[in-house]
């Protein structure tokens, strides 16, 4: 992917409308799931190798592994373990990959959601893991972005716990008077999940163009961001681009619908 702003990001046009219609849908019910009722079933393990597959975007690779997860995490006092984790998967990048932080966490979410399409639950992490394990699945020339855990959730309905902000505290305006497709694809950001459920992002709207902003702009929780806005106006024709501030992203959209 090139770097100048005025390129297309490698995310536009790269996903099929079945693909992300699946994964609107999926942001509703997906969750950081941490206790594991048992492994994903033979039948969603290849629904998911085929996945990993297909989601990638250019210089990204997702590695999963069946087994040897309840190694993988470093227990950390006070913070919330795993409990029944078996499988994970490993979001890889090459090493000099532009804005690798960014793809990695488009590919990475759009995984998790066909994930949670599939009945199977999840979690990022960037931290707290045995680096050596992870690093075990990579190739040459790859770097370990993340990992995620996997496998069938002890609570299938996860997503009702999910605590996150109001809409508002993530919005420069009123997003009440924004297009209906801008309020979409914000509200699928604010259901996004972030490092410690920061929700770092920034968002404002201004005629057919909703700007998404971080303090840090560039990591793998604006990649995820990402992918929940083009899952969330997928019905709509848009075009993205970076800002030139060189920490947001420009996402304009025609609010008549382009696809049935």
């Amino acid at each position: 992917m090139i770097a100048d702003g005025r390129a297309a990001p490698a995310w536009q046009g790269y996903y099929r409308v079945p693909q992300l219609r699946r994964w609107q849908r999926a942001i509703a019910t997906r969750f950081s799931c941490r206790a594991f009722l048992g492994p994903a079933d033979v039948s969603q393990l290849a629904a998911l190798e085929y996945a990993a597959q297909r989601v990638c975007l250019p210089g990204t690779r997702i590695a999963l592994s069946a087994r040897g997860a309840d190694s993988l995490v470093i227990p950390v006092p006070l913070f919330p373990g795993f409990k029944g984790l078996q499988q994970y998967a490993v979001i890889l990048a090459h090493r000099d990959l532009p804005r690798a932080g960014l793809l990695a966490g488009v590919s990475g979410e759009a995984f998790v959601l066909e994930a949670a399409h599939l009945g199977v639950g999840s979690c990022w992490m960037t931290g707290n893991y045995r680096r050596s394990r992870a690093r075990a699945l990579a190739r040459e020339g790859e770097a370990v972005m993340a990992v995620i855990p996997l496998g069938k959730p002890l609570d299938p309905h996860g997503a009702k716990h999910r605590t996150r902000r109001d809409l508002r505290a993530l919005c420069q305006d009123d997003p009440a008077g924004w297009p209906h497709w801008a309020y979409k694809a914000a509200e699928a950001v604010r259901q996004a999940p972030s490092a410690l459920n920061r929700q770092p992002w920034r968002m404002s709207c201004a005629g057919n163009t909703l700007r998404l902003a971080s303090p840090r702009f560039g990591g793998i929780d604006d990649g995820i961001a990402v992918m929940h806005m083009e899952a969330a106006a997928f019905a709509w024709k848009r075009t993205w681009r970076f800002g030139q501030d060189g920490r947001s992203l420009l996402l304009q959209a025609e609010e008549t619908h382009d696809i049935a």
